[in-house]
Formats: C-alpha cells, structure tokens, sequence
C-alpha cells in the first residue's frame, strides 16, 4: 500500500463513499457494543451521532444515483438470457426505487422537507433494497449454472485435445469469474443481513448488523482498491 495508491482511492467517490459506509457500520456496531457493557451515555451518544450524520452525508453522496440503475434497467432488457434478463431489470428496478425513497428519507432528515410516517418510506426501501438483493443473488446462482457447463465443456475439450494455451487461458478466465461470483454472492447474502433486521424479518441485533455492513463496506473498498491499483 502506497501514498500514491491511496490518493488514487480517495480521490474516486466510490472509494471516499465506502470508505464512510466503513466507518459508519463501524460506529454503529462500537456504540451497541459500548451499551452492553454500561458505557456512559456520553460515550454511546458521541458513537450513535456520528452513525447518523456520516449516514446522511453518504445519502447526499448518492443523491440521483436512482437513474443509474434505470439507465441500467434498460440495458438488462436487451439481455438474451432469460433468466439474467428478468433478475437484472427487477434488481435495478428495485435499486432506482431503494434510492428514490432515499432521497425523501434525507429530505426529511435535513428539514428540506418534512414527510409525515417518514419510518414508512424507510421500511419501504428495505423491501425494495432486499427485493433487489434476492434477484442479485438468483442471477449469482445461475450465472455459477452457466459456469459449470462451460467447465464441463472445457474439461471435455481439454481430455481430447493436448492442453493448448487458449484451453489454459480460458480455464483462467473461469477462475477469475468463479472468484468474482463468490464474492459477488457472499456480499449480497450478507447485505441482506441489513434490510432483513430493518423490516424485522430476522432477529438481528445492532451489533450484528454493524458487523454485516462492515464487512460488506471492506469487501467493496478491496474490489475498488484491485480496480485502481491493479
């Protein structure tokens, strides 16, 4: 790690961006940590404030990031694949949906404009937020599907034939894509930790959910440092 590789990182808007999901799930989970053990509420409210206010400027971070994933809703309908085509329209839909009702959340956060049952369109853009996951995740499996036949396939050809090196820089490409789709899948199952507490669907505490979002933050940040420090 370098001065220069860091600079590169800070300078992008993802990394700065992922850099304060990091360190708000961090204060998330380190002030329910200082509650369980009797910490003074000084303490506890110093950690709980910073959560919030780092969690309403990454909201401005993504303000009309919503178009993004319409403009990539689009794109996923000319997919040929079946099956990516309809988890890839449905996940960005319900991501342009997730950041829409973002945007009246902050909106009301910073007395922009007041929004009765402003909890309501929270807990809407955790439903919308997890339905954009679970397709994530039903692509993820069948991409995994696709894999496995062209590794099949790849096998056959490699037992018939001496082994070429386009048969070894394919069986690379693999891989790498088998890499990316864990990755992929263990950042989405483990996202879903976040929107499932939200909505009470599961019985996680805050403790677990900072230690969800920080987990998933360091796997973004690591993807965004390889891309720009390759």
């Amino acid at each position: 790690m370098s001065v220069t590789g860091i600079n590169k990182y800070l300078q992008t808007t993802v990394g700065r961006e992922k850099l304060l999901r990091f360190v708000q799930y961090f204060s998330r989970f380190y002030a329910f940590y200082l509650l369980r053990n009797g910490a003074p509420k000084e303490a506890i409210q110093r950690w709980a404030d910073l959560k919030t206010h780092i969690g309403n400027g990454r909201k401005f971070f993504r303000l009309f990031k919503q178009f993004e994933f319409g403009q990539a809703g689009v794109k996923a309908l000319s997919i040929q694949d079946e099956v990516l085509r309809v988890t890839g329209a449905l996940k960005q839909l319900g991501m342009f949906l997730y950041y829409s009702t973002e945007a009246v959340v902050l909106a009301n956060a910073v007395n922009f404009y007041k929004v009765k049952n402003v909890k309501n369109f929270q807990q809407l853009g955790f439903k919308f937020w997890l339905a954009a996951l679970v397709m994530s995740v039903v692509s993820t499996l069948h991409k995994f599907r696709n894999l496995s036949i062209r590794a099949a396939q790849l096998e056959k050809t490699f037992k018939s034939e001496k082994s070429t090196e386009q048969v070894q820089a394919e069986a690379k490409v693999l891989v790498k894509e088998k890499k990316g789709l864990q990755k992929q899948l263990l950042q989405d199952v483990v996202d879903m930790i976040i929107p499932s507490a939200g909505l009470s669907l599961l019985p996680f505490d805050e403790g677990i959910v900072g230690l969800a979002g920080m987990t998933t933050s360091w796997l973004a940040m690591t993807s965004q440092w390889k891309k720009l420090n390759a």
